[in-house]
C-alpha cells in the first residue's frame, strides 16, 4: 500500500467527536503542598494524610471541617503558617479530599474511631499532641479526649458545632435518601454544583472566598463516592446529641475555643461552658464567618500561640 495504514487511535481522534470520546479521569491532586502518606483503618478504609515533621517540636494534627466537598485545604494557612516550626499533620477524614469514599455506613463513631486510630497509630506523641479542629471535627476528637486523655495534650476548637441552645436536627428523608444510590448521587450534584458550592463558601467569608479553596471543593466533589459522607452529614448522622455536656463540658484537657460570626453555627453557651469547665478557654477573631484562619491568620495564629504559650500542662 502506498499509503500507511491509520492506527486505530488516529481512526478515534479523526472521525469520533471529542464530547464522546471516552475519557479517563485524572487522580485528585493533594490539597496541600505536602508529603501525604496513608494509613488502613478496619472501619473507615484507607485513610490519607499529609505530614511535615522536619520541625522539632510536640506534633500538632488538622482536622478540617464536614461538609458538601471537606477536604485538608481547609487547614491549608495554619498548615503552611506552623509547619517550619512544629512537626505537621493534617487528616484528610473518612470519605472526604484523598481518602477512602467507599460504600459504607458513615456515622460519628465511624470519625471517632478514626481520629483516635490517627493519634493512636499515627501521631504516636507520648503525653498527646496539639489538636486543631474545625467545626463538626470539633466533636469528634472531643469525644476521643474525653473516652483517652493520653492522645490530647491540648485542643483548639475552630468555629466548633455543638454550642447552640438548638441541637441540630437529624432529617430522616434526607437519611433514608442516603440509602438510594441514584436519588442520592442526584441530590448531591445540585447540592455540590460550582454555584452552589461558591455560593456555601461565599457565606462563610465576609469578603470573597479564597479562590484556591473554591476550586479544590469544586474538584474533590467530582470524584466517585463524594456523595456518601456529606450526604450523611446533612442528614444529621454525625453530629453528637447533647454534644455541650456530654462532650465539651466534661473535656479534660486545656481547650481554646476560636470563634466570631458562623452562619452555620452558633456560640450561644459559651459563658455557661466557661462556668462549667474551667479548662476552657475562648478567643474571638473579628470580622470572621467561621474560618478565621484564611481572613484572619495572625491574628488567628497569636491566639492559639498564646495559649499554647501557657503550656506547663
Amino acid at each position: 500500500m502506498g499509503a500507511r495504514a491509520m492506527s486505530l487511535d488516529g481512526v478515534v481522534d479523526r472521525f469520533v467527536p471529542s464530547a464522546l470520546r471516552r475519557t479517563e479521569r485524572a487522580p485528585l491532586a493533594g490539597a496541600l503542598d505536602a508529603e501525604v502518606r496513608h494509613v488502613d483503618t478496619w472501619s473507615a478504609g484507607r485513610l490519607a494524610y499529609y505530614v511535615d515533621t522536619r520541625a522539632a517540636g510536640r506534633p500538632v494534627v488538622l482536622l478540617h471541617g464536614v461538609d458538601a466537598a471537606a477536604s485538608s485545604k481547609e487547614m491549608a494557612p495554619l498548615f503552611n503558617a506552623l509547619r517550619r516550626k512544629r512537626p505537621v499533620y493534617a487528616l484528610d477524614l473518612p470519605g472526604f479530599g484523598l481518602s477512602e469514599r467507599s460504600d459504607r455506613a458513615y456515622d460519628r463513631e465511624l470519625y471517632r474511631a478514626a481520629v483516635r486510630r490517627f493519634l493512636t497509630d499515627v501521631v504516636r506523641e507520648p503525653g498527646g499532641a496539639d489538636v486543631i479542629a474545625l467545626s463538626l471535627s470539633s466533636e469528634f476528637v472531643a469525644a476521643v479526649a474525653c473516652e483517652e486523655m493520653s492522645l490530647v495534650h491540648s485542643l483548639v476548637l475552630v468555629s466548633p458545632t455543638g454550642l447552640g441552645r438548638e441541637a441540630p436536627g437529624a432529617n430522616v428523608v434526607l437519611r433514608a435518601v442516603s440509602h438510594v444510590p441514584p436519588v442520592a448521587e442526584a441530590l448531591y450534584r445540585v447540592l455540590a454544583s460550582p454555584p452552589s458550592l461558591r455560593w456555601f463558601l461565599k457565606k462563610s467569608f465576609v469578603g470573597a472566598p479564597d479562590p484556591g479553596l473554591v476550586d479544590y471543593a469544586i474538584r474533590t466533589s467530582k470524584e466517585p463516592g463524594a456523595h456518601r459522607a456529606p450526604l450523611a452529614f446533612i442528614s444529621g448522622a454525625l453530629f453528637t446529641e447533647g454534644a455541650f455536656q456530654r462532650l465539651y463540658a466534661r473535656l479534660p484537657v486545656p481547650t481554646l475555643i476560636v470563634h466570631d460570626q458562623d452562619p452555620y453555627s452558633r456560640f450561644d453557651r459559651l459563658d455557661d461552658l466557661q462556668q462549667q469547665n474551667a479548662r476552657v478557654e475562648v478567643a474571638r477573631v473579628a470580622p470572621t464567618r467561621g474560618l478565621p484562619h484564611f481572613e484572619q491568620l495572625d491574628a488567628t495564629l497569636e491566639v492559639v500561640r498564646r495559649f499554647w504559650a501557657q503550656d506547663p500542662w
